[in-house]
């Protein structure tokens, strides 16, 4: 006879990420450019897009060089942001580049 289950459903993604280690940044960068908008405000979303996640850094391209500026100033509070989100280890550091976002 099985026994009743007594734990509460635990989501796929925290399955995949304990089973597949390499799965935890390209999950996690999804989940920033999703959430990215609520993260960072309109203002910034539309000048500044998540682009990728490596080794904790998270690349951010932005469309113009006093929007560049701007967010290298504010590279503190964004990050904070992120980490209290996401956890100190799952975003270290913030990268901004120029280009399309």
């Amino acid at each position: 006879m099985a026994r009743p289950r007594t734990s509460t459903p635990t989501p796929v993604g925290a399955l995949l990420t304990a089973a597949l280690p390499s799965l935890a940044e390209p999950l996690l960068a999804l989940a920033v450019k999703r959430d990215w908008p609520s993260l960072v405000g309109p203002q910034i979303s539309r000048r500044a897009q998540p682009s990728d996640l490596r080794g904790g850094t998270l690349t951010v391209v932005v469309d113009n060089s006093p929007w560049l500026q701007e967010l290298t100033l504010r590279e503190g509070e964004l990050l904070s942001r992120l980490q209290a989100r996401y956890g100190a280890d799952a975003v270290k550091g913030l990268h901004f580049t120029l280009g399309t976002p």
